[in-house]
């Protein structure tokens, strides 16, 4: 047999297929079914990613505008103004969720119960980062944890620093940011930003699922 001859065979049974579901009334199932066999032939491509099973495509947001609509740069550096365009349009995301990780980052030696609590709040606004900043999340979360650094470290040092000799209070300031950046604080927001903002688009994207397998 051919291969058109094969084809030919297919449409027929194909079309054979959905006049028997049309005659029994049975339209929605058969859309349900081929939504499934789309769904399980994407997942069938992408079985071989550890990341991608981990963490399915989420579509965009509905109902947002293009956050660069009124960006006209076109010169090399696009990439990087249209990142500080964008922080520049929303300073909430990454001004407020960084203070708020600095609060956290200062109380964590208070004690056992109030170090838990300001862990879980001091991730928790770098997820907030991106959820909030979602034109791009990852760059919110990673401005948030730099913005939050140097908040903490200037605190700290001014608390710190005159109350001892061995070093000046610009010395501890330094040494702070520094250390929070060698601890890897930075990663910590880009991949927190990042997470923030798929979730949203997850969540967003699952009542239109839900309600379209229920049909």
């Amino acid at each position: 047999m051919t291969n058109r001859s094969r084809r030919s065979a297919e449409e027929r049974a194909e079309a054979r297929r959905r006049a028997r579901y049309a005659a029994q009334g049975r339209e929605d199932e058969l859309e349900d079914e081929e939504d499934d066999e789309k769904e399980s032939g994407s997942g069938a491509e992408q079985r071989g990613s550890f990341l991608t099973r981990l963490f399915p495509p989420a579509p965009p947001l509905p109902g947002k505008p293009d956050p660069l609509a009124g960006f006209a740069y076109a010169g090399p550096l696009r990439g990087v103004v249209a990142g500080a365009y964008l922080l520049a349009r929303h300073p909430v995301p990454w001004l407020g969720m960084g203070a708020l990780w600095a609060v956290a980052r200062l109380t964590l030696p208070f004690g056992d119960v109030i170090t838990i609590v300001a862990s879980i709040l001091s991730f928790g606004a770098l997820i907030a980062a991106g959820w909030i900043g979602w034109p791009r999340p990852w760059l919110f979360g990673l401005m948030a944890s730099l913005v939050g650094i140097a908040l903490y470290a200037t605190i700290f040092g001014l608390l710190v620093g005159p109350a001892q000799d061995e070093f000046t209070t610009g010395e501890v300031i330094a040494g702070s940011f520094s250390q929070e950046v060698v601890q890897l604080q930075p990663l910590f927001g880009f991949v927190a930003g990042w997470y923030g903002g798929y979730l949203r688009r997850r969540m967003a994207s699952a009542p239109s699922s839900a309600a379209r397998r229920r049909r």
